[in-house]
């Protein structure tokens, strides 16, 4: 990233936050037959939860599912928190 990290707002002077590395891969066709066969248990796809709307990021199973055409999909490995 850059250093220091560039804010994305003009009405944000600097970034205090600590940042930390992410990872990014793509996904492959084995991939996409697991998603297929276990979609039934994502919260999105059981009913267990909703999510629409301008700034709406889809899950894994949703590019899949929705963009099933495609060979592979972006995945950014992103850690849960700093420790």
């Amino acid at each position: 990233g850059d250093n220091p990290p560039e804010p994305f707002s003009v009405l944000t002077r600097q970034i205090t936050t600590p940042q930390i590395e992410c990872g990014i891969t793509r996904t492959t066709a084995a991939t996409h037959e697991v998603i297929r066969a276990n979609v039934h248990r994502s919260p999105m796809y059981s009913g267990q939860i909703q999510s629409r709307g301008p700034r709406y990021c889809p899950s894994i199973e949703d590019k899949i599912v929705r963009f099933g055409d495609r060979d592979g999909h972006q995945i950014f490995l992103e850690p849960e928190g700093l420790d």
